[in-house]
């Protein structure tokens, strides 16, 4: 069967390589224009972080970039380019690594970690109109001198605070050398629970660590990636759902993510749009890996010869080219020595990025979205930053400028969603969210940290193909309530306010407050009632509504055979009609 599936793939890919399609398309391509941003990539140990996130709070996205001295370089989004921003922060001098904006104290406006390799650690919250305070020696996060890498912010035990994990590239000489986790305790404070929580350990050597709900339980677990063929990767299993608090379990061996590849990183996403999130996972000269969800976050390779690459592959991102409705994949290549630029340009100069296109599910040859150049990179982002609805890509490539491209409009249609938590944290970060026009559904879920040494922009890009109404988009909020919109129109940007959907009478929805997803403005029970988040957890079906007396899912009236609302002659009738019938 497998043998089948990935012979069916290898077909496909030839065919979309061979195809000739006449309909426009859009391609990514190098903006010109913005060819005199200064990056500085010139030096340094694999790489250096990029955000595309909005930092300002003006709806643009914006580019930040790390450096190999430290010396970190911010550019706000103009609408049509960039221009510098000088934030004066004082920075050791050290490799910067992962770069993350995050409102870490739900107080409005975006606050700055950043992660160094052989320096502390730094936390800037924003005060109010970008000015930055260190809180580093002060917060609570360690201030040892590791090598750190890949952060990733994510409110893992559901108190709409924004929690901290930050991946470490140890070795047995390094003291401390483990991995990190930090609970926010609000105010811009936080407390070291990686021992607490089990995810200490010897010679993890992570780069990164993803926040994901594999199972769709509503508890964020982690997965943690690890660069030898000897260690095989970490998944930390959130056993919320069952304990009714957070704790966490290993299961990367049951759940077949204890991959041992030398992996850089790890991209979920709904590759295939049946409602559960896929993995990436780029890997060295022994290839790279796909993994596709069977619904219940357990995790089978569905890797073909189409995308293992055989390079040294460091991000992977996925983002819907041509706005077809299915997000292509973009994996960038680099190096595994120290950038000596520009001696390295020369002796590395076969090492092109590469984009799969996506086909209903499945990944393909490159085709003409995407024409490579010879370029060596490690990390990569995806924003707007022109705000034609179509998604852009930077690459925080080696040398003086960083690599933007852009995808052209094509005609097909767009939506741009951003979300902001109200009872949840502020970012929304750890959402989930479902569209559904006509037939077609798409699944996403909100992180902050992804990819290798990357954040991309907190604006989720939706292509839409043809569809020019969206029927419904519904939110699943961080902390458990469920939220949707009716009749949304494409072609531009969504902004949704958890609690914004307000209903004064007969208000559909889950009236169990002991259930999952209860709803204080429901008044009417719509059988919605989720317990997957309890013990032997349930969702009661259609016409059903959930009795707490019984504990069981009920019809609430029984007799109303004809479904009118009321019990009357006509279901007697219909009850005699019956009568002495045999039931199949």
């Amino acid at each position: 069967m497998a043998y089948g599936k990935i012979i069916f793939q290898f077909v496909v890919g030839l065919l979309l390589l061979c195809s000739i399609r006449e309909e426009v398309e859009a391609q990514l391509v190098i903006d010109n224009g913005t060819s005199s941003l200064d990056s500085d990539h010139t030096g340094g140990y694999l790489g250096t972080g990029v955000s595309f996130a909005d930092f300002n709070g003006d709806g643009l996205d914006d580019l930040s970039f790390g450096h190999h001295t430290g010396a970190l370089k911010f550019y706000a989004g103009t609408g049509n380019g960039f221009s510098v921003v000088e934030l004066e922060l004082e920075t050791p001098t050290a490799e910067s690594k992962g770069i993350l904006w995050a409102d870490v104290d739900n107080d409005g406006d975006q606050d700055l970690f950043v992660a160094f390799r052989f320096a502390p650690n730094k936390l800037w919250l924003n005060d109010g109109e970008m000015n930055m305070v260190d809180v580093s020696a002060t917060c609570g996060i360690s201030q040892d001198d590791r090598r750190s890498f890949g952060p990733a912010w994510g409110d893992f035990d559901r108190d709409g605070l924004l929690d901290l994990f930050v991946a470490n590239y140890g070795y047995a000489v390094d003291v401390p050398q483990g991995n990190e986790l930090y609970r926010n305790l609000g105010n811009g404070m936080f407390e070291d629970v990686t021992i607490e929580y089990g995810m200490d350990g010897a010679n993890l050597q992570s780069f990164q660590g993803n926040w994901m709900d594999v199972d769709r339980d509503g508890w964020l677990d982690l997965h943690v990636v690890r660069d030898r063929l000897i260690y095989p990767n970490l998944f930390y299993h959130n056993e919320g759902a069952t304990t009714g608090e957070a704790s966490f379990i290993d299961e990367a061996a049951v759940r077949g993510l204890d991959v041992s590849i030398l992996c850089m990183s790890s991209s979920p996403h709904d590759m295939d749009r049946d409602g559960d999130l896929d993995l990436y996972i780029s890997g060295g000269l022994e290839g790279s890996m796909l993994l596709e969800n069977d619904g219940n976050g357990f995790y089978t390779d569905v890797t073909n010869d189409l995308v293992v690459m055989n390079e040294v592959c460091w991000s992977g991102q996925w983002l819907d080219v041509n706005a077809d409705g299915w997000e292509e994949l973009h994996i960038t290549t680099g190096i595994a020595h120290y950038t000596d630029f520009p001696t390295v340009l020369t002796e590395n100069n076969n090492e092109p990025d590469a984009m799969f296109l996506n086909s209903n599910g499945v990944l393909g040859m490159p085709g003409s979205l995407f024409q490579s150049e010879s370029v060596l990179g490690f990390a990569t982002a995806t924003g707007d930053y022109n705000g034609d609805g179509f998604i852009d890509l930077v690459s925080h490539k080696v040398g003086f400028n960083p690599e933007i491209r852009r995808s052209n409009p094509n005609g097909n249609h767009w939506l741009r969603v951003l979300l902001h938590g109200t009872i949840s944290n502020a970012d929304a970060v750890g959402s989930k969210v479902e569209l559904w026009a006509g037939e077609d559904y798409w699944y996403r879920e909100t992180y902050c940290g992804e990819g290798y040494l990357a954040q991309n922009s907190r604006w989720e890009h939706f292509g839409m193909g043809n569809h020019s109404t969206v029927d419904s988009v519904k939110v699943h909020w961080p902390l458990g309530a469920v939220e949707t919109w009716y009749d949304v129109p494409t072609n531009a940007p969504l902004e949704l306010t958890e609690g914004a959907v307000v209903c004064l009478n007969n208000c559909p929805g889950c009236t169990y407050e002991g259930a999952c997803n209860f709803s204080p403005d429901a008044d009417n029970d719509d059988g919605s009632c989720d317990f997957s988040c309890l013990i032997g957890g349930m969702v009661c079906g259609t016409g059903l509504i959930w009795n707490p007396d019984t504990g069981l899912c009920e019809n609430p009236c029984p007799a109303d055979l004809t479904g009118d609302g009321i019990v009357d002659v006509e279901d007697l009738l219909v009850m005699l009609g019956a009568f002495g019938s045999l039931c199949p």
